[in-house]
């Protein structure tokens, strides 16, 4: 399998403990035992082949390292279809090519069919905003997706090792997670992207990287080494370097009693999905609402954690979800939380998840016309005195008291108005929208009339037919001024 080319071969002897972790294979000298390099290479071929599709061709994901061209090798000495798929995300300069060259020149070499991506990963974070991790992890997934879905490709093979697994998990404890965050990684898991069901298998999660070590050398594999993984800035690194030797100083079996660990969150994870499943069938799901009854809630005994799961997709915060779990005993009715696109609300009976409506500029109408109010066109015209106001739909001002221009504006925090048929007196807008039953999302969309030169106050509620009081029809009145919602903009 070994050619010459300027990428490193892995051609001296390495530790071969399981447990321990190797910084530098290339700078440690043992002279381990061609019968343990035997067994480790048998274990990493036989892993490899137990955990490969039964059926059709699977793709390797190869980046170069020695971790993936151990992967690629075990696969192709245990005799199974597979096709190599390579990322060049041109975050290295000459090292990123160099690592698709390397691995070409290995698929030529083996007869391997070889996909190579180049992909301009700076641009592409900088554009959502988002972290170099974040992006190369979108895009080669995105493309490892669509490569099994034109190809026909079972499932994508990846090659995160045991030690990586346990660097996951310390990472994680130390940013603060649930359970989800301390079970590591699957041997087999399912993504959904852009609507394809991408099959993820990880065949070496269970295999050291001493034992990695091993194999490359058993086998002459070539490999790159990633210079960027020496640093100890990086957090990761750090923990490669620092903390797991620490721990493993402490107790030699470090690794393997983290990744039994990690085992047993898995299960008690399988557990809390079985309660939260449960919990699903008491949910309501109407469009794009999702609604749970209080009495559901209250008599669950973990509806904090039931809340977090139901909530923290919606991209909700622990603050929002805590302050929500102890509402749900005392509901304040109309109480919101916003997350982005989302928000969810309380009623007296019901909390309520539902898409946020669109955010919409205030508009000044300075005659009549069609205007466009958020999600809603506005009809304003201006025509003689109806002998019935009630009967010409929408709302009927009294001219001699308002005119152009007038302010349209979506629902603010401390509008008021003196509704029609109340005397005068004064009545809060949120008391008003409850009477009229309009739920917290509903009133994000409605349009209302501010009341000129008094900021605040409203003159009308435009689709619910609520004027204020000084602006009524008498018999005296000869001019109207007509609104009314004609459609939606789309």
């Amino acid at each position: 399998m070994g050619f010459k080319t300027r990428d490193t071969f892995l051609s001296v002897p390495v530790i071969l403990k399981p447990t321990s972790v190797i910084l530098n294979p290339t700078s440690v000298i043992v002279n381990p035992t061609s019968v343990i390099l035997n067994e480790v290479k048998n274990l990493i071929v036989n892993t490899v082949k137990r955990l490969f599709p039964e059926e059709g061709r699977a793709l390797l994901a190869v980046s170069g390292g020695i971790d993936s061209m151990c992967m690629a090798s075990a696969a192709l000495q245990a005799g199974l279809p597979f096709a190599v798929a390579h990322c060049n995300f041109h975050l290295r300069g000459n090292d990123s090519d160099a690592d698709a060259s390397l691995v070409r020149k290995w698929c030529y070499s083996a007869g391997i069919e070889c996909f190579v991506k180049d992909f301009d990963t700076k641009e592409f974070a900088s554009a959502r905003g988002i972290s170099i991790e974040m992006a190369a992890r979108e895009l080669r997934y995105g493309w490892f997706a669509q490569l099994c879905r034109e190809k026909d490709f079972a499932a994508v093979m990846v090659a995160h090792n045991a030690n990586d697994n346990a660097e996951t998990l310390i990472l994680n404890l130390l940013r603060g997670t649930g359970i989800k965050g301390i079970c590591g990684m699957a041997e087999r898991s399912e993504q959904l992207i852009d609507g394809f069901q991408l099959t993820v298998l990880r065949p070496l999660l269970g295999i050291s990287r001493a034992q990695i070590a091993a194999f490359v050398q058993a086998c002459a594999v070539p490999f790159r080494e990633d210079r960027t993984n020496a640093d100890v800035a990086f957090k990761r690194n750090r923990i490669r370097h620092e903390v797991l030797p620490a721990l493993e100083a402490i107790n030699p079996s470090a690794l393997k009693t983290l990744s039994s660990d990690m085992e047993n969150f898995r299960e008690i994870s399988a557990l809390a999905d079985s309660y939260y499943q449960d919990f699903l069938e008491g949910v309501e799901t109407e469009g794009e609402s999702v609604r749970v009854q209080l009495n559901v809630l209250r008599g669950m005994k973990h509806r904090k954690y039931l809340l977090f799961r139901l909530m923290e997709p919606y991209g909700f915060t622990r603050s929002d979800i805590s302050d929500l779990t102890v509402l749900v005993d005392s509901p304040v009715s109309g109480k919101q939380f916003r997350s982005g696109d989302y928000m969810a609300y309380l009623t007296s009976s019901e909390l309520v998840i539902s898409t946020a409506r669109e955010s919409w500029a205030p508009v000044l109408v300075t005659g009549p016309g069609r205007w466009t109010c958020g999600a809603s066109v506005v009809e304003v015209s201006v025509t003689s005195a109806p002998e019935n106001p009630a009967a010409e739909g929408g709302i009927i001002l009294n001219a001699a008291k308002i005119d152009f221009p007038m302010l349209l504006r979506p629902w603010r925090e401390g509008d008021w108005m003196c509704p029609l048929g109340m005397g005068g007196q004064r009545r809060k807008l949120s008391d008003v929208f409850v009477t009229l039953k309009v739920s917290a999302p509903e009133k994000e969309g409605v349009v209302l009339l501010e009341y000129p030169g008094q900021r605040g106050r409203i003159a009308a509620v435009i689709s619910h037919g609520r004027i204020d009081e000084s602006l009524k029809v008498t018999p005296d009145t000869q001019l109207v001024i007509r609104i009314y919602e004609a459609g939606s903009k789309d």
